[in-house]
């Protein structure tokens, strides 16, 4: 028996009709005749990694900064019940039906539309529901009956699922460590939940205060010149202009005034150059144009428009919104020309060229009981799929002349079935003009454009390096929601403009590596690449980790935002400079040396700095919490990579 898994129910619903699963258990599940397919569905957010609570034993603050766990902790959801973390009776019988299912399984298969980091989260729910079996995944482009038996026959499994989904492990573990330290840190300073934050949030956030900024600077106007040549030849129209463009007016009036002379007569043009060309007007949109034209057509922020692309998909009216491609893969060509007969010269690409996911198309399904949002998403969406695919053939011709010693050139447009050689031609002159242009700077930033550049920067080409579905990471709609829901950014009218609040966190983090978006692209297309080759994750969540532990400590030791005393301890690193106290931290200025002041549920006593900053060690210490909320006893060290961590024993006291 194969078990296919989908993150919805009505995903479910759309599998078992396609697969001819139309039977019901007694659990409520799809199944056929012989029972081969079963198909069955789990919340996406069933499976999730530990809320930092659960490393804080209950608490809202993580006073240990810079704050690296020595494990990163996935699972079943838990919510936080006096203090402890508790699986819901409802997840539990959850978790118990699908090991039932599992135990009877050869296969368990995972059908979705998302990507890296959904597919962690399935491997974890394999695992939590004991799955020792061969698992695949259905890889969902659209819920049609084609589509889904087309990823069912096609489906994938092996080391490729298996690094695709080592590669969301990787950036689960960076999104938590980012937004347990650099929201900890700020909640230290500020208060509770003062600034929400995911990893591409500030490095957003500091490209839209440069852009605005910079259109706030006036520069001064560059105006420049040019002269144009209208005319005929064989009937036909076409624009000519020299190559050249004057910075003085008078350069270019006196061009013109030679230009007006010949007004009305023939002179002798060359055909230089003759191509066929087959012009697309419009490409199919993706994710990221998606979340663009919805602001400028239909006034929709990011989060309302994938609110109803989301309904649309499961309903099986469109493919999937959260794709990265805008072209299609090959195996569709019959199926698109037969719906669009002038699309029979798009360039559908080869299957390995875009393996995951391809460009927004609607389906052949009729569109029924719509909401608002639902209906003027899809028209939008049905407009551009039928753009795409009006190409306009013609020939184009490339012209060149001489008048009055200056050479002109331009391109004129025959239809497809004309016939065009290079060669002399007479070319009669009907027009003379010049024209004038200037660099503006627009006088406000507007959110359609503001997301345009930072979709450029983090989907380079729109495509991301493995071509999943696009992940939460490079979602740039996603992050402009988030700074103008947590108050970072206004939202008027299309325009935007940051807020104080804005003007307030880039002051700590401006100058730090956490506002690089160059770096945070670095970052995800490094993990990206896990998906593609057997580079070990470790190094890299490694080097992670090494990159964020200063940043943060340089956060909370920040002498204008907290207050701090110079001990008279020296440096155990260095052994050159003397530590300063801050409220939630020792540290050395000098080489980032630092000893917490706050472990496992513990305040580290003035004498328990002493010793570890003395002799690398304390006395047995009575406090310490674990993540159950039991209390033990144990010494602290200063191990070779100058941490602080406990000693090496074999067993706890407990009390």
């Amino acid at each position: 028996m194969n078990l296919v898994i989908a993150h919805s129910t009505q995903i479910a619903f759309a599998v078992s009709r396609a697969l001819n699963c139309t039977d019901r258990t007694e659990n409520g599940d799809y199944t056929n005749d012989t029972g081969s397919i079963v198909i069955t569905s789990v919340e996406s957010s069933l499976v999730e990694p530990a809320p930092f609570q659960y490393y804080a034993g209950g608490s809202d603050f993580i006073k240990t900064l810079p704050f690296i766990p020595k494990r990163y902790l996935y699972g079943i959801r838990a919510d936080n019940v006096g203090g402890k973390f508790k699986v819901s009776d409802e997840d539990k019988s959850t978790v118990v039906r699908l090991q039932a299912l599992v135990e009877q399984a050869a296969e368990v298969i995972f059908a979705s539309n998302n990507g890296s980091e959904a597919q962690a989260l399935f491997a974890i729910l394999c695992q939590a529901a004991k799955a020792g079996r061969r698992t695949s995944r259905m890889w969902l482009t659209t819920l049609s009956n084609r589509a889904i038996t087309y990823a069912y026959r096609n489906r994938e499994s092996g080391r490729n699922i298996t690094r695709i989904a080592r590669s969301g492990f990787v950036h689960h573990g960076m999104n938590f460590l980012f937004r347990a330290n650099v929201e900890q840190a700020f909640a230290q300073m500020y208060g509770k939940q003062s600034f929400p934050m995911e990893r591409m949030d500030i490095a957003a956030l500091w490209l839209l205060c440069n852009s605005y900024d910079n259109m706030k600077v006036k520069f001064p106007k560059k105006t420049r010149y040019g002269v144009g040549i209208s005319g005929k030849w064989d009937g036909k129209d076409a624009q000519l202009a020299p190559t050249e463009i004057w910075c003085k007016e008078s350069d270019a009036q006196k061009v013109y005034e030679n230009f007006m002379k010949m007004n009305g007569k023939t002179v002798t043009a060359e055909v230089v150059e003759v191509n066929p060309k087959v012009e697309w007007c419009h490409e199919l949109l993706n994710m990221a144009t998606l979340q663009e034209v919805s602001i400028e057509e239909l006034g929709f922020l990011p989060a309302r428009t994938m609110a109803a692309a989301d309904l649309l998909f499961e309903k099986g009216l469109i493919s999937s919104p959260r794709t990265s491609v805008s072209s299609l893969p090959h195996h569709l060509k019959r199926h698109v020309e037969r719906r669009f007969p002038e699309a029979k010269a798009f360039p559908f690409r080869p299957e390995e060229q875009i393996p995951y996911c391809h460009g927004i198309i609607t389906t052949e399904r009729t569109p029924l009981f719509l909401s608002d949002d639902e209906q003027r998403v899809y028209e939008l969406i049905s407009t551009r799929t039928e753009m795409a695919f009006d190409s306009a053939k013609c020939i184009e011709v490339g012209i060149m002349a001489n008048i009055e010693g200056i050479d002109i050139f331009g391109t004129a447009e025959l239809p497809d079935n004309a016939e065009c050689v290079p060669g002399s031609i007479a070319f009669t002159v009907s027009g003379v003009n010049i024209f004038s242009f200037s660099n503006r700077t627009p006088e406000t930033l507007t959110a359609v454009a503001f997301l345009h550049d930072l979709n450029e920067l983090v989907n380079t080409d729109g495509d991301t390096p493995s071509l999943l579905p696009v992940g939460s990471y490079r979602d740039c709609g996603a992050c402009l929601q988030r700074l103008i829901d947590n108050g970072l950014v206004k939202y008027l009218l299309g325009d935007i403009e940051p807020t104080e609040k804005a003007r307030v966190l880039l002051s700590h983090v401006g100058h730090l590596e956490l506002s690089d978006i160059g770096k945070y692209i670095s970052q995800i297309d490094e993990v990206d690449a896990l998906a593609e080759n057997r580079k070990p994750t470790k190094p890299v969540m490694r080097e992670y980790e090494n990159w964020i532990h200063p940043l943060i400590l340089s956060l909370i030791t920040d002498k204008k935002s907290f207050v701090s005393k110079v001990s008279g301890y020296t440096c155990p690193k260095c052994g050159n400079h003397g530590l300063t106290v801050f409220p939630a931290t020792v540290a050395c200025e000098c080489c980032g040396f630092s000893i917490p002041l706050h472990f496992h549920g513990y305040d580290l006593t003035d004498k328990d700095i002493e010793q570890l900053v003395r002799y690398k060690y304390t006395s047995p210490i009575y406090g310490f919490t674990n993540t159950r909320g039991r209390k033990f006893c144990e010494s602290l060290v200063i191990d070779n990579r100058f941490g602080v961590t406990f000693s090496a024993k074999a067993a706890k006291i407990y009390s």
